[in-house]
């Protein structure tokens, strides 16, 4: 059985699975309440007033009431070591150590997908993917025999921030220079989340996507 390749991003997915209800309205009415009596139902005029204004003053800390989960999938693992880093969130992975990896996927880069080493990379992948199998089932334990796979491999993970990490996410990994794995996956997540909650990622939205 040969692995399937994914060229660059090409097999990047995310689905925003779940998320705090009416997310802006519940920033603003928790900000809304630090100088009132009382907790207010606001109007969209000062749902949309407040959170600018926090996001002028820079105090973020409200915008932690409201969370996102995110299914992904066709990323590697170069991209996930990098996407654990971001602390303030929760992860659970696809674990090798527990899933026998049939339908195997890798990463090719686009760079390489155009050299000279194309073939070369493609032809380790495959050898390194027949050794594995070839391990378990001789009896080789899958958490073993998972030493042998490159971090190119595709893997699935979900993913949950509260909009305070992931507009500081979204500040890091949707720049210019940031690594074009890690940058493809905060964009398609920075567009999922501008679907529900448009005043607090108008902003980013602008910046990352619209003015790309």
């Amino acid at each position: 059985m040969r692995p399937k390749f994914l060229v660059g991003t090409e097999g990047i997915s995310v689905e925003l699975v779940a998320h705090t209800p009416e997310p802006d309205r519940v920033i603003a009415e928790s900000a809304s309440i630090s100088h009132s009596s009382k907790f207010k139902k606001l109007d969209e005029n000062k749902i949309k007033y407040l959170i600018n204004l926090l996001k002028k003053l820079g105090h973020e800390s409200v915008f932690e009431h409201a969370s996102f989960t995110f299914k992904i999938e066709g990323i590697s693992r170069v991209c996930t070591h990098q996407l654990v880093r971001h602390r303030i969130a929760s992860y659970t992975q696809q674990s090798q150590r527990y899933v026998l990896l049939k339908d195997i996927e890798f990463i090719i880069p686009e760079d390489i997908q155009k050299s000279e080493f194309k073939d070369e990379f493609v032809d380790i992948a495959e050898r390194a993917y027949e050794l594995y199998r070839k391990m378990v089932k001789s009896g080789i334990k899958k958490e073993d025999a998972r030493y042998i796979l490159p971090h190119g491999v595709s893997t699935k993970i979900v993913v949950t921030m509260n909009a305070r990490e992931l507009r500081h996410f979204f500040r890091l990994r949707c720049e210019k220079d940031a690594q074009w794995e890690i940058r493809a996956l905060a964009i398609k997540m920075l567009e999922k989340c501008y679907e529900v909650a448009p005043l607090t990622f108008e902003d980013l939205y602008r910046k990352y996507v619209l003015e790309e």
